[in-house]
C-alpha cells in the first residue's frame, strides 16, 4: 500500500468553485385552484386569511414548510423557487435524493390536506444526472419542470374527503361544505357560526396578519381632523357602504402581461450565457413579488392619503368629481376605515376590493405607479429592482413615445362591479375573465404589446355571459363599447370624457345638469346604433347645451355615460412610507 505525497493529493476546491452535485431530484409542487380557495367565502377577512395561508405554504421560513426542511440535511436540499403558488426543491444527495423527495412529498401534501380539502397540489419529480434519457443537469431539470407539472395536471389525484365533524346535517355557513367547528367570533345571537376548519384557520391567520401589518402599511399617514387613527377594513361593509345608498363593490384583478413567457425567455438567456440560472430566477421571482406587494401598499396609502374632511358636515370624506362628489368612509370610535383592500395571492397575483366609486381612480393610479420613469424611482423602492432591468432583455418595455424604457412589466386589468353581500368568488371570476379578455385584445396588435390593457363590466352574471356580452357590444364598426382599452387610451378616456376640466367632457361646465338627457335620450339612441345628429340639432335649435367629446366615438360615449353615476374622479398621489428610524445606540 502506498501513500500519495502532498503533490499528488487533490486539494479541496475553493468555496467559489463549488459545483452542485451531479445527480439528484427536483420536486415541483403547484397549488391548483388557489383563487377558488381564496375567494370561496363572502367575507373580506376570509379572503385575506386564505391568501396569507397560501403564502405561508410556500415560505421556506413559514410554519408549514420550515419543519419539513429542518428534518433533512441542510447540504442535501435547496429551495429553488417559492413564489407564485409554486414550490421547487432540489434534493441533491446522489444516493438518497429519491428517498428524500418521496418522504418530503408525502409529508407536505398531508399538511396541505389537513389544512383544507380545497387545496389541490400538483406534484412532479424530475431526476437529473442519472444514466438514461433524463436531463443531465439541475438547470436542465428546472427548465423541464413547468412542462412536467402541466402534464401532471391531466392526471388528477384521488379526491380527499373532508372530516364530517358535526355530521352531514351540519353545513358550513360560509361554504356549504360539512362543518367541523363552531366559530365563537361570529356568533349569531345565541348560536355560533358553524364553519369548516379551514375557514376558522384562515380567520385566525387573517387577524394575525392584520394586527402585524395594518399599522405598518399606514405608517406616517395622519388621520383626518377629529379622528384618532386610520385602519384597514376587515369586512366588505367597511369599504364605504353608506346608509340609504345602493352600495356596490368593485373587484379589480391585476395580472402582469406575458409573465410566464418572459420568465421562460429569461431562463433561456441565462442558460445560454452560462449564468447561475437558479439564483437569477429566484432573484427575479422575489423582485416581482416585492413589486406586487409594493403596489398593494401604494394603493392603500394613496387612498388613505385622499381622506380629508367634508366641508359641509365636518365628517371624514374622500372628495372628488362625479358620483355625488364625495365618499364617506366608515368611522367608528375614532377609527376611519380606508375603503380599499388589496389581496396579494401567491406573490404575483393582485386583487383589489374597494368601493366601486373608487375603482377607476385606483386603476389609473396603479398604471401610473407601474409606468414611473426608472430615473425617478429611488433606491429601496419596491419598483427599483425591476425598473433597473430596463436595458436587460426580455424585460425591456417602452414607456409611451418618449423613448423611455423600464423593466417593470405591463399589466392586464379587469374590473367587476357587484352588490355588497354577493360572493366575492363571483366578482373575482368576472374580473379575472375580463382581465384574460383584455390580455387577448392586447396581443392582437403589435403596437399594444408594451402597454397596459383594461376592461370592465357593470353586469353581475356568469363570467362567460359577461365576456360574451362585451364581445357582442364591441362587434362591428359601430360597437357599443370601446373596451378593452390600452393603458394610454384608458387615461385619455377618463381625461377627455369624465374630467370636469376637459373641454367636451360630459362633466364640463356646459354639460352640467344634463345628466337626465344623456341617460334618457342620448344613450338609447347610441345603443340602438342610430345617428344622434338629429337629436343634437334639435337641442341646438332649443338653445340647450350639447357639447360632446370630439371626435365622435359611439363606444366611448356609451362607456362614459355608464360611469356618470358611479365613477368618483379622485386625484390619488403616491405617498411612500417614511424611512424607518434607526434605534439610537447608547
Amino acid at each position: 500500500m502506498t501513500t500519495a505525497g502532498p503533490a499528488s493529493q487533490a486539494a479541496p476546491p475553493p468555496a467559489a468553485a463549488w459545483q452542485r452535485p451531479a445527480a439528484g431530484v427536483v420536486v415541483g409542487v403547484d397549488l391548483a385552484g388557489i383563487q377558488r380557495f381564496v375567494y370561496e367565502g363572502r367575507r373580506l377577512l376570509d379572503a385575506i386569511g386564505r391568501a396569507t395561508l397560501v403564502a405561508d405554504l410556500t415560505d421556506p421560513a413559514g410554519p408549514h414548510l420550515a419543519p419539513l426542511l429542518r428534518d433533512l440535511p441542510a447540504d442535501s436540499r435547496a429551495v429553488l423557487r417559492d413564489a407564485g403558488g409554486a414550490l421547487y426543491i432540489a434534493f441533491t444527495d446522489p444516493l438518497r435524493a429519491a428517498d428524500h423527495a418521496r418522504a418530503f412529498t408525502g409529508r407536505y401534501t398531508r399538511r396541505l390536506r389537513d389544512l383544507s380539502d380545497q387545496l389541490n397540489p400538483i406534484v412532479t419529480h424530475v431526476a437529473y444526472g442519472a444514466s438514461g434519457a433524463g436531463p443531465a443537469t439541475q438547470a436542465e431539470a428546472l427548465r423541464l419542470l413547468p412542462s412536467a407539472l402541466q402534464a401532471a395536471r391531466a392526471v388528477p389525484a384521488p379526491g380527499h374527503l373532508p372530516a364530517l365533524g358535526l355530521g352531514v346535517t351540519a353545513a358550513c355557513d360560509v361554504t356549504g361544505r360539512p362543518a367541523e367547528l363552531l366559530d365563537h367570533t361570529r356568533d349569531r345571537g345565541p348560536v355560533r357560526e358553524r364553519a369548516a376548519r379551514d375557514i376558522v384557520t384562515a380567520r385566525v391567520r387573517a387577524r394575525q396578519w392584520h394586527d402585524t401589518n395594518s399599522r405598518t402599511w399606514l405608517r406616517g399617514l395622519a388621520p383626518p381632523p377629529g379622528a384618532d387613527r386610520l385602519e384597514l377594513p376587515t369586512d366588505v361593509d367597511h369599504l364605504g357602504r353608506e346608509i340609504g345608498d345602493l352600495s356596490r363593490l368593485a373587484v379589480i384583478h391585476l395580472d402582469f402581461n406575458g409573465l410566464g413567457d418572459l420568465l421562460k425567455r429569461y431562463h433561456a438567456a441565462l442558460d445560454a450565457a452560462g449564468a447561475d440560472v437558479v439564483a437569477h430566477m429566484r432573484t427575479v421571482s422575489a423582485d416581482i413579488a416585492r413589486l406586487t406587494e409594493g403596489l398593494a401598499q401604494a394603493v392603500i396609502r394613496a387612498v388613505a392619503g385622499a381622506i380629508g374632511t367634508d366641508p359641509d358636515s365636518g365628517e371624514p370624506a374622500i372628495l372628488g368629481h362625479g358620483a355625488g362628489g364625495r365618499l364617506r368612509p366608515r368611522a367608528v370610535r375614532g377609527a376611519v376605515h380606508v375603503p380599499v383592500r388589496p389581496v396579494v395571492v401567491a406573490g404575483d397575483d393582485l386583487t383589489v376590493i374597494c368601493d366601486a366609486r373608487l375603482a377607476w381612480s385606483v386603476t389609473r393610479f396603479a398604471l401610473d405607479w407601474l409606468d414611473t420613469d426608472p430615473a425617478l424611482v429611488p433606491a429601496g423602492d419596491p419598483r427599483a429592482a425591476m425598473a433597473a432591468r430596463a436595458g436587460e432583455p426580455p424585460w425591456t418595455r417602452r414607456l409611451g413615445a418618449g423613448g423611455r424604457t423600464t423593466g417593470v412589466p405591463s399589466a392586464g386589468i379587469g374590473i367587476a362591479v357587484q352588490p355588497v353581500g354577493a360572493p366575492l368568488s363571483v366578482g373575482y371570476d368576472i374580473c379575472a375573465a375580463l382581465c384574460d379578455t383584455a390580455k387577448e385584445h392586447r396581443k392582437a396588435a403589435a403596437h399594444r404589446m408594451h402597454d397596459h390593457v383594461v376592461a370592465w363590466s357593470h353586469v353581475f352574471d356568469d363570467p362567460g355571459r359577461v365576456v360574451a356580452r362585451l364581445h357582442e357590444d364591441r362587434a362591428g364598426g359601430s360597437g357599443r363599447t370601446a373596451l378593452p382599452m390600452s393603458g394610454s387610451d384608458f387615461r385619455a378616456f377618463l381625461r377627455g370624457y369624465l374630467d370636469p376640466g376637459s373641454a367636451g367632457s360630459l362633466r364640463s361646465a356646459p354639460m352640467a345638469g344634463q345628466r337626465s338627457w344623456l341617460l334618457s335620450r342620448l344613450a338609447p339612441l347610441l345603443q340602438d346604433g342610430r345617428d344622434p345628429a338629429p337629436e343634437l340639432d334639435r337641442r341646438r335649435d332649443l338653445g340647450l347645451p350639447v357639447r360632446l367629446p370630439e371626435p365622435f366615438d359611439r363606444g366611448r360615449l356609451l362607456d362614459a355615460i355608464a360611469l356618470l353615476d358611479l365613477h368618483l374622479d379622485v386625484p390619488l398621489a403616491h405617498r411612500p412610507p417614511p424611512p424607518r428610524e434607526e434605534p439610537s445606540r447608547p
